[in-house]
């Protein structure tokens, strides 16, 4: 009778330890049950093709309180998986607890405006957007885009034609101020460069004519954080918006403190020696998205 018992209550035991196991591999989410916590490969219907996209879901989500989303942009060449590692997102989105999706580029590159016939990448995120938002709750007022190089132009286009949904901007090596760009409301921005960036295109006019459009105080508050970095940040935007811009002495087109910046290095990918630690660009950017909700 005991060892009945005894039986019993191990697979009754058994049993919840299995069902924990599932809601935790699972996000509890009203739409799409099927997701699962980490990475997923999914892909949607934009225009004309059938896009790929990673969907990253953070250990602590629970699927009941809506969580703010990060667009990650990957560069030139460059792949979804491969800015995943590059910036180390993942791990800072299951400390502080936020979805990413990082979107794939047809044939590897984003229509940032230069080919007007492109494909629209502006129309592909609007559906991305629409479409992550029927599978999980989704904060509208904290939809994010962070992206390096050609994925940060991508991130400075969006902010001029997605104003009413994208919150804050974090452009690594590639922010520039498009031709056209009428924006409905400030966007806030963060942007790293590098003066040893050898396919830079102007920063630091870009981030001037930014500021300038914003309304912002035409002189920076300028600090000191390092020998090598200098952090610029213009204030009085209009909207409560801001706009930073951390200079980097010597740095290259690197994203700063890159978890595989030396794996990048060996395989001669990034030039040795200019990958500034001083400063995590990821963190960094996650802690201004946190300070730059949509009004």
């Amino acid at each position: 009778m005991q060892n009945a018992l005894s039986r019993s209550v191990k697979a009754f035991s058994f049993l919840i330890f299995i069902s924990a196991f599932l809601v935790t591999q699972s996000v509890v989410a009203q739409n799409d049950p099927q997701l699962k916590i980490g990475e997923n490969s999914l892909s949607i219907k934009s225009g004309d093709q059938t896009r790929q996209y990673l969907l990253y879901i953070p250990s602590g989500n629970e699927g009941k309180a809506p969580l703010p989303l990060v667009l990650l942009f990957h560069g030139h060449g460059g792949t979804s998986k491969g800015v995943m590692e590059l910036t180390g997102l993942s791990n800072v989105a299951d400390k502080k607890n936020f979805i990413i999706a990082a979107p794939e580029g047809i044939k590897k590159i984003w229509n940032t405006g230069f080919e007007p016939g492109g494909v629209n990448d502006v129309e592909f995120v609007k559906d991305l957007i629409r479409e992550i938002s029927s599978k999980v709750a989704i904060d509208k007022k904290r939809i994010y885009a962070a992206g390096f190089s050609l994925g940060a132009k991508m991130c400075s286009r969006l902010a001029c034609d997605l104003s009413n949904d994208i919150a804050a901007i974090g452009a690594v090596a590639g922010f520039y101020f498009p031709a056209k760009c009428d924006p409905t409301r400030p966007v806030s921005v963060i942007t790293f460069y590098g003066t040893a960036d050898r396919y830079d295109s102007g920063t630091e006019v870009f981030i001037s004519t930014w500021a300038e459009n914003y309304g912002c105080n035409k002189t920076p508050m300028t600090k000191n954080i390092s020998t090598n970095v200098t952090q610029n940040i213009y204030t009085g935007c209009n909207g409560k918006s801001e706009v930073a811009l951390f200079r980097i002495n010597d740095g290259g087109h690197v994203w700063p403190d890159s978890p595989i910046a030396e794996r990048l290095e060996n395989a001669g990918i990034w030039e040795k020696g200019k990958t500034n630690k001083d400063i995590n660009a990821t963190n960094l950017i996650w802690s201004f998205f946190e300070a730059h909700p949509m009004p």
